[in-house]
């Protein structure tokens, strides 16, 4: 079988889930990638072609999204996939379109190919599309809903990273009858870190920190904190947009229990130091979205304290581990959990309670789960 692979590389970070599945997927078939701009990691040594064109501007998104909402098309996406017409062969299989909230050229340029060489279309989407209960403002909202009723009902698979957010996503556009659907959950990194019983009382959040993630309970518990752990800290690491209110909660003595570094590939050490690693959900009940940062989490012998609403995917995957606490979006609830988390973590846990998820999030376990799929969608066995 022979694939395409379309993505978008601004917005890295998120390419490197495509990239785990991508060359899975490869042991297995010829699969071509194209990419938006040149990748500067190559897929040397995996067998696979690494097709570069021109870049897709910022200032073509911009007429992306006027044209999508005056005519209903991408015609900017669905152009630049025109112009490829001489790069691309003629002899795929199907045409996988990897996307995110801010990432639908692939999907609008995906479809125009697919239908050109009369083959097979296939969308994964690591986000909620658009993202529901308050993530995507109003307007934004309509015209990505519009995009997704244009192009999805054309596909003839769906994935999304979790089950919460496959079942809102088949809520957004009327589809084929004879269209698959699954779960594809975000590839983990292949690191496992193990680290002796850190000696500090340090609280980890590692990633971004922004829109429906309140930050403010967290915060507020861990003031409660330093009340009874007075060497007690608060690492952030990466982008924290939502920390506006640090200094009013915070006396000056308080505030420099909490440390927020820039973003780092380096997160073995912080791990290493950490006592208990922070997770922050939306700041609303039923939201379909996992954090990226809990797959690498779970890899780590630490405790985790997970602040989630209710009917949610953290709520589901983690109800069965004593490792993972989970807490309310409310101050009393991460105090608890955070003072229980603290407790547990100066002993010894069985950490391996975790391995069968662990599984289930490996790239393997995932990228068979798109394989097997993709056999089904284009009628063929193995």
């Amino acid at each position: 079988m022979k694939i395409l692979v379309i993505y978008q590389r601004s917005g890295a970070g998120i390419s490197i889930f495509y990239k785990r599945l991508i060359c899975e997927l490869a042991q297995r078939a010829t699969v071509d990638v194209l990419t938006d701009c040149e990748d500067i990691e190559r897929y040397e040594g995996c067998g696979i072609r690494n097709l570069y064109t021109q870049p897709f501007t910022p200032k073509m998104k911009e007429w992306d999204r006027k044209f999508i909402k005056r005519v209903g098309r991408f015609l900017m996406s669905e152009w630049w996939a025109h112009k490829l017409r001489n790069t691309i062969g003629n002899d795929y299989d199907v045409v996988l379109s990897c996307i995110a909230s801010t990432q639908l050229m692939p999907c609008a340029s995906g479809s125009y190919i697919a239908k050109r060489l009369k083959c097979k279309h296939a969308i994964y989407a690591v986000d909620a599309i658009p993202g529901p209960g308050g993530w995507t403002p109003p307007k934004i909202y309509k015209w990505r809903l519009k995009a997704v009723r244009r192009y999805f009902p054309q596909a003839d698979y769906v994935a999304a990273s979790n089950k919460h957010m496959l079942d809102f996503q088949l809520t957004t556009f009327k589809h084929k009858p004879t269209l698959l659907s699954n779960v594809l959950l975000t590839p983990s990194p292949d690191t496992t870190y193990e680290y002796p019983i850190s000696q500090e009382n340090i609280f980890l959040y590692t990633g971004t920190l922004y829109g429906l993630r309140n930050s403010d309970y967290l915060l507020n518990a861990f003031k409660r904190i330093l009340q009874v752990h007075t060497d007690a800290q608060l690492i952030f690491a990466g982008k924290v947009l939502e920390l506006k209110d640090i200094d009013n909660i915070f006396t000056a003595d308080e505030r420099k229990h909490i440390t927020i570094l820039p973003h780092t590939n380096d997160l073995g050490s912080l791990f290493a130091r950490a006592k208990v690693l922070i997770d922050i959900d939306a700041d609303l009940d039923k939201d379909p979205f996992l954090s990226s940062k809990i797959v690498t989490y779970i890899k780590v012998n630490r405790m985790i304290v997970c602040e989630t609403g209710h009917d949610t995917p953290s709520r589901e995957m983690f109800a069965h581990l004593n490792t993972v606490i989970q807490c309310d979006h409310n101050t009393d609830s991460l105090y608890n959990g955070m003072m229980q988390a603290l407790d547990m973590a100066g002993k010894e846990q069985d950490y391996s309670e975790r391995k069968p998820l662990i599984k289930e999030f490996s790239t393997e376990r995932v990228g068979s789960i798109l394989w097997n799929d993709l056999l089904k969608v284009c009628n063929k066995t193995e």
